[in-house]
């Protein structure tokens, strides 16, 4: 066996550029690591379809692949519009409409029926990820019109930002609970909350999946002013984090972005909750081959900040080269993760440990005691691999945030728990019936990961007085 290229976890988006099996199982094989379903298109029978071909593409090359749903939330969104797209010249009059109309280039839908109420004469509405943007220049009982300042190509149920107004709605919204219900039937492994603004929108979610016995890890997406400023209490809250930085960069001044990125990032490693890096990654390769250069450098520097995990949009979902894609994302993750291995434990290589001790705020657990005896170990001693027998994946995150050089071998008894450590960089699952180290010495070794006076260092727990969980590590020749 071979373990993946890069240690940087890849999430593609599937869509009709990427649902048919042979390319599920060429981007698998080309390092996707998490198939992401975008609830806000496509039907259920389309999304039923896709899960059951991502599981069995997962199951015929023996490679764990999680499945994450993206909820729509409370996204506001163009129509449908004649032909799929129409093209806004700068200073023309185009009026936005809550009316059932198909839009065209004089008048475009608006699939929210209060937003002519959340909007006033001179407020600037962006359109399609801030690269259109109108100001209004009157507000009527279902109609804005508007004067186009920035012009460009308008495609059907893009989004729209209006970064002043305020919506009285919850992030969770109805129509995202019954999606939540499919998720929990079909055994989805986790779901992306949408414009998440408190910790009170993260916890209404956990409650309806608790009451309905079912089991998602949460991501919590942060696209609004809210969620940055009420971040820690939306991290504490939830399993991950998705930085989307399509709307984020359209409600904040855009300049701020880069930084942003690079804190909530750094906070997340420090609770040792995987974040991942979204949106424009690799955008040009919708339409062309390769990437732009500054595209590349992009998710070089998203990784070296210490994302966990690197996202696909339209590039794989409608994209021309959804597999090539996906290729590319693998090699600069290789290549980076190179950078960075070679200057370990350096602050360029993740989590410093003088700076987890000065950024964290809590007393540290022993696991806490464990995940930081095992980096200096490494920094010490020519380690192999990091095996880790776990129940719910927590010793496993506690090790990632700190992204060392070797790969962290996690063993679990439940599937789904192997799926969500998918979120998690230099991460690789192994579900098996038992967790003793003698399996699992016979199951890495029966692989070929090792081989003779390799060493390797184990993480387990011995039951000492109340202890419970992870308390031990004991390093070893094989």
């Amino acid at each position: 066996m071979r373990l993946p290229s890069h240690k940087t976890k890849i999430i593609a988006t599937l869509g009709p550029a990427s649902l048919k099996e042979r390319t599920i199982e060429a981007m698998v094989k080309a390092g996707m690591n998490v198939a992401r379903i975008n609830f806000a298109h496509g039907d259920l029978e389309q999304h039923e379809k896709a899960i059951k071909t991502v599981r069995r593409v997962s199951e015929r090359l023996n490679r764990p692949v999680a499945i994450l749903g993206d909820l729509p939330g409370v996204k506001i969104r163009v129509g449908e519009i004649a032909g799929g797209s129409v093209t806004l010249r700068r200073w023309q009059t185009v009026t936005l409409t809550t009316r059932d109309v198909l839009g065209n280039e004089g008048i475009i839908p608006v699939q929210f029926r209060n937003f002519p109420r959340m909007v006033s004469k001179g407020d600037v509405i962006y359109l399609s990820d801030g690269f259109i943007a109108l100001r209004v220049e009157e507000v009527r009982d279902t109609d804005v019109v508007c004067k186009v300042l920035v012009g460009g190509t308008l495609f059907s149920h893009k989004g729209i930002n209006v970064p002043k107004a305020r919506m009285a709605i919850d992030a969770v919204t109805e129509n995202d609970m019954k999606f939540i219900e499919f998720a929990i039937e079909h055994g989805v492994d986790a779901i992306g909350i949408s414009f998440v603004g408190s910790a009170y929108d993260v916890l209404k979610a956990r409650r309806f999946i608790d009451e309905r016995g079912g089991r998602l890890f949460v991501i919590s997406k942060i696209e609004r002013p809210d969620a940055v400023k009420n971040f820690e209490e939306i991290l504490n809250a939830s399993d991950g984090i998705m930085i989307a930085r399509g709307d984020l960069g359209v409600e904040m001044p855009i300049e701020k972005l880069p930084i942003l990125q690079k804190t909530l990032i750094r906070k997340a490693n420090v609770a040792a909750k995987p974040v991942i890096t979204a949106t424009q990654m690799l955008e040009s390769m919708t339409q062309e081959k390769l990437p732009t250069r500054a595209e590349v450098t992009d998710v070089a520097n998203a990784i070296l900040d210490g994302t966990d995990a690197v996202m696909l949009s339209e590039e794989t979902a409608v994209g021309k080269f959804p597999v090539d894609t996906v290729r590319m994302m693998a090699r600069i993750a290789k290549t980076t993760e190179a950078y960075r291995d070679s200057h370990w434990p350096a602050r360029v290589a993740g989590l410093g440990m003088n700076e987890w001790r000065g950024a964290s705020h809590r007393k540290g657990t022993i696991k806490d005691a464990i995940a930081r005896s095992i980096i200096e170990a490494l920094n010490s001693i020519d380690i192999r691999y990091i095996l880790t027998p776990t129940r719910t994946g927590e010793t496993a995150r506690l090790i990632s945030r700190f992204k060392p050089r070797q790969w962290t071998l996690a063993f679990v008894t439940d599937g789904w728990v192997g799926n969500t450590l998918m979120f998690s960089y230099g991460v690789y699952p192994f579900t098996v019936e038992e967790t003793s180290e003698e399996e699992i010495l016979r199951l890495i070794s029966g692989l070929g990961l090792v081989g003779e006076n390799d060493t390797v260092l184990l993480t387990k727990g011995t039951p000492i007085g109340k202890t419970a969980g992870t308390n031990t590590i004991r390093i070893f020749n094989v």
